[in-house]
């Protein structure tokens, strides 16, 4: 019975500390040259990026031309994440000046200026413009 319950402890410690890595968790967003036209560009970046450091998350979009990459910021930083995008053959820059996922607070107001109309009920969405 004792080793039930400090297992059962184990377990909710662990949880609990996954859970922790992940609110502190960044997510960046950036566009790549030369820009991504199909399913394979999308496939090679999110394959070959993987196995960067810290990445947590990467997903693609052709339709907006961006890679929005969640990462731990104890582990590994913008100029890295930049770095491995080079090791694939791609010039990666930060988005700056639009809203970029910070998190997963939502927004404070439906009107604000990075998180307007379609975008403005998105969980990810932060409301300050990076």
């Amino acid at each position: 019975m004792k080793k039930l319950i400090v297992a059962a402890f184990c377990a909710l410690m662990m949880a609990g500390t996954a859970f922790a890595k992940e609110k502190s968790d960044t997510t960046v967003v950036f566009t790549v040259n030369p820009v991504m036209t199909c399913q394979n560009c999308e496939n090679k970046i999110k394959t070959n990026l993987r196995y960067e450091k810290g990445i947590t998350n990467i997903q693609t979009s052709l339709k907006e031309q961006n890679v929005k990459v969640t990462y731990n910021p104890k582990k590994t930083n913008v100029s890295n994440l930049m770095k491995g995008f080079s090791k694939i053959g791609y010039e990666a820059k930060e988005v700056t000046g639009a809203c970029q996922p910070a998190g997963k607070e939502s927004c404070d107001k439906a009107g604000d200026s990075c998180c307007s109309g379609k975008d403005s009920k998105k969980e990810s969405c932060s409301g300050k413009c990076h």
